[in-house]
């Protein structure tokens, strides 16, 4: 089966907030949005996440316990008292170990360490090996990453030996008996961060310690690289504090002294100069992680703390091949776990449950990972293995994996975790019974939309916005991880122009894409099948993420990609194409104005119906509030000034609610008949529930079902507000949404100006006419020639209007081919012309008075009054 494809949806734009942000923080406005998706809305918060730096750091001593701590550690010093950090198996805990070693050496204790072996003692705190410590003489002892759940151990020995606890995971009810305990989520910590990694609590720890003996918290910031390391691998929100501890430890990677992350970066074969959380997490992480998976994880805590560079590169090449037996051990089970899947009827099976004999304890995790990856659906990978089925879990998004195992507890042996991912043991003979409730539960529970992917895409790129620039910019957002993910773009519309694999087995894809003039590079990881389904010269849409690729010490953007698919074109698809293309004059007014005989059809309907009217003027978010009333999925009519206005804006809800893409339309008199009689039929049969659309001219559509009607632009005049609402049917009542603001007014203003040009304008247009007369010219090359000559800004259609204007005063004619025109001069008369004397002119002069006086009332006017006027011409 092949991996479920996901479905894009795009994030909404926030113009004018993203603008605010922008300006505010030069940045460009891409960034802002993206800062927006994250939920970073104001620019206090956003400089803090671009440029927060050490000082930003929380006091450690706000966790609760602390001072207590650095106390007893601090007389363990002095008194050489023997001390063990017992930390974890995986990489937060090796790491953590790693760095509290290191501190309390530094300081003059007296320190070892101890990590459990995965397989015979299991996660955290133990009897056994705690009563071998206390026997070897072990004075304090302080837990990283582990111990908050200890109780019983812990109360066992309390009388017997000091305990510190360090830990991040959630407190039980009842805590340990423990010396002091320091976790962020333990009830009334007033510590602000709540979701360090076990490293960063180690790190808070160090902190104290240096303030404790040096007056200062700065004296352990040399070991960030480690506390780096261990944050990324344990796969903690990367905000707020956790964000700075990552920043800043990549910085001092740079320049490590630790002699074993030298030799581990070497056996990795990436440059320490670009080691990010990525790396972090798909290349030095699991070379840590493996000697816990397979083997003995106390090897990773040497490498990170040994001062013999021999010693650091025999373990730094011992947890290579560690990792390579952990990839084959790997690769071997997922083969056979896809061949359990394979046998699977998947429209039956609503959750896989995936069984085999001695599938390695630390592996299955990854393996069930990786099938959730591809099959999306919830994956439970159970070893048996001495009459005992271990189980590692992985969810979707959607199923809450420990609420289901709860409502299995009664066939477990044990079980625990959270959410998106658990373990449990369970006898072999329950296996099916299991299997069958597991599907039960996720039956009721999920819909087939949850077993769908969402791909979020942050923003719609071209090509061509993409440069070194650009990335230079999206580096401040930077490290990536949970929390803050890796923004995700797409483009549309670009053409395939070579096609091959990579990799062994072809598993890789490569591809040289073209949009317009510019083309780029794009690596496709893992898609090497796509290889024989995408032609040369077909149009595809990407998902991707912009980088640098380094080749032979040439730069050179490359795009990586997330999904990859075909541009299949619907009829709906067809319309936005064809009316889509930016050198279509839609700067025109014709759509803007009331046509009598449609207000006086409207009249003649019959009843008057009863409007409520929803004001909103002067709204700042319009495009939210109008993407949550179309999620209501009422029939609505959206009414703008101009066909471009509605041809942007229906494309733009299009992008933002992907799944209601081809409900959406847009209508306009620049569509030809065909395509006027299409959008009508689908909006009149529901293929359409929102049509965003001028006044039509004298067009009228009798739809009878309309619930909303949205007035998104300020009208021109009060007739063309009564017009819009006699645009509809008569069967049931309307809401009338008020949506236009002080922007609105400004752009129709400018509109004005543009399209009713002032008289030095007209002047200036003449005088570049005169001197091309007689040649074929575009109004585009009108329009450039006078931004070169006079620096005055204009547009196509101004450069209409003002022919127009001067063929009134008898001053010029014109020919038309194809979109060219010849101005043939004519003599000038002999007396003396007035511009005035223009219809046209005149008419302008009208529309932009006729427009001053209805925008200062249509703002001010009070709800009621409004309503009862529109209603007063209504009748």
């Amino acid at each position: 089966m092949p991996k479920v494809k996901p479905l894009w949806q795009v994030m909404p734009k926030n113009k004018n907030l993203r603008q605010e942000l922008s300006n505010t923080l030069g940045i460009s406005d891409i960034i802002a949005q993206v800062l927006i998706n994250r939920g970073i809305v104001d620019t206090d918060t956003a400089n803090d996440f671009l440029s927060g730096g050490i000082e930003k750091l929380a006091d450690p001593y706000l966790l609760k316990g602390m001072e207590k701590a650095v106390a007893r550690i601090a007389e363990a010093i002095t008194h050489k008292q023997k001390i063990i950090v017992y930390g974890d198996y995986d990489v937060d805990g090796i790491t953590s170990s790693a760095l509290l070693y290191k501190v309390i050496k530094e300081l003059g204790g007296a320190i070892e360490y101890y990590i459990p072996e995965r397989q015979s003692e299991g996660y955290g705190l133990n009897s056994t090996a705690l009563a071998t410590l206390i026997h070897s003489g072990t004075n304090l002892l302080i837990t990283v990453d582990c111990g908050i759940s200890a109780v019983e151990e812990v109360n066992a020995i309390a009388h017997q030996m000091d305990i510190i606890i360090t830990d991040h995971h959630q407190p039980p009810e009842v805590l340990p008996l423990a010396y002091a305990i320091i976790n962020p989520k333990q009830k009334d910590c007033p510590y602000p961060e709540k979701n360090l990694a076990g490293v960063g609590v180690a790190f808070k720890l160090s902190q104290a310690l240096s303030r404790y003996y040096y007056g200062h918290d700065d004296k352990f910031l040399k070991y960030l690289d480690i506390v780096a390391i261990g944050t990324v691998a344990d796969i903690v929100s990367l905000t707020s504090e956790n964000r700075i501890l990552v920043k800043l430890g990549l910085g001092e990677i740079v320049h490590t002294e630790n002699i074993g992350l030298k030799e581990l970066i070497e056996v990795c074969r990436v440059d320490p100069d670009k080691i990010d959380a990525g790396k972090i997490g798909f290349a030095i992480a699991p070379r840590l992680n493996a000697a816990g998976r397979i083997s003995r994880a106390d090897y990773g805590v040497e490498l990170l703390i040994t001062d013999n560079t021999e010693r650091a590169r025999e373990l730094a090449t011992y947890l290579e091949c560690e990792n390579i037996q952990r990839q084959t051990v790997e690769k071997d089970i997922q083969a056979a776990a896809e061949g359990v899947v394979n046998e699977l009827d998947l429209n039956m099976a609503s959750v896989l449950v995936v069984v085999g004999e001695d599938w390695h304890p630390g592996v299955i995790g990854i393996v069930a990972s990786r099938l959730v990856e591809k099959y999306f659906r919830p994956v439970f990978m159970i070893s048996i293995r001495d009459g005992i089925g271990k189980a590692s879990c992985r969810s979707i998004p959607a199923f809450d994996i420990y609420d289901a195992l709860n409502q299995c507890s009664d066939i477990l042996l044990q079980f625990g975790g959270h959410r998106q991912a658990a373990g449990f043991s369970v006898l072999p003979e329950k296996i099916e019974e299991l299997k069958t409730r597991l599907n039960h539960i996720a039956d009721t529970k999920l819909t087939p939309a949850d077993y769908i992917p969402v791909l979020t895409i942050d923003s719609l790129l071209s090509l061509n916005e993409i440069n070194k620039g650009f990335l230079e910019q999206l580096g401040c957002l930077e490290p990536y991880g949970m929390g803050n993910r890796s923004p995700v773009f797409a483009c549309e519309d670009i053409e395939v122009e070579q096609v091959r694999t990579l990799g062994q087995e072809a598993r890789h894809l490569k591809l040289k894409v073209k949009q317009k003039n510019i083309t780029n590079d794009v690596v496709a990881w893992q898609m090497g099948e796509l290889a024989e389904k995408i032609q040369i010269k077909e149009k595809i849409e990407m998902a991707f993420f912009p980088e640098i690729n380094e080749w032979q010490g040439q730069q050179k953007i490359q795009l990586r990609a997330y999904d990859i698919r075909k541009k299949e074109i619907t009829e709906v698809e067809r319309l936005y194409s064809l009316y889509g293309q930016r050198d279509q004059q839609f700067g025109c007014l014709e759509d803007c104005y009331a046509d009598e005989s449609i207000i006086s059809l409207g009249n003649d309907l019959g009843e008057q119906i009863p409007w409520v009217l929803k004001d909103s003027r002067n709204i700042d978010d319009k495009i939210t509030y109008l993407l949550n009333l179309i999620k209501t999925q009422e029939k609505i009519l959206i009414f703008v000034n101009t066909p471009q206005a509605a041809f942007e804006l229906a494309q733009g809800i299009r992008k933002s609610l992907s799944k209601y893409k081809e409900r959406i339309g847009f209508y306009h008199s620049r569509l030809d008949e065909t395509w006027r009689n299409k959008v009508e039929a689908w909006f009149k049969e529901d293929q359409f529930t929102v049509l965003c659309t001028t006044l039509l001219g004298k067009k009228y559509i009798a739809i009878n079902d309309i619930r909303h009607i949205v007035v998104y632009n300020v009208p021109l005049n009060m007739q063309s507000l009564i017009q819009q609402c006699n645009l509809v049917g008569r069967n049931k009542a309307n809401d009338i949404h008020l949506l236009f603001n002080q922007k609105d007014l400004k752009d129709n203003l400018s509109l004005l100006q543009e399209l009713r040009p002032e008289r030095i304008v007209i002047g200036q247009i003449y005088l570049v006419l005169k001197k091309h007369a007689e040649t074929f010219v575009t109004d585009l090359q009108v329009v450039e020639l006078v931004r070169s000559k006079y620096q005055t800004i204009i547009c196509e259609s101004s450069v209409a209007i003002a022919i127009k204007i001067l063929e009134d005063l008898k001053l010029v004619t014109h020919e038309l081919s194809g979109n060219k025109r010849k101005i043939v001069v004519l003599p000038a008369p002999k007396e003396k012309l007035e511009i005035e004397q223009s219809k046209t002119f005149r008419e302008g002069i009208l529309l932009k008075d006729e427009f001053a006086k209805f925008a200062e009332k249509i703002m001010n006017v009070s709800s009621t009054a409004l309503l009862q006027e529109m209603k007063g011409n209504h009748v």
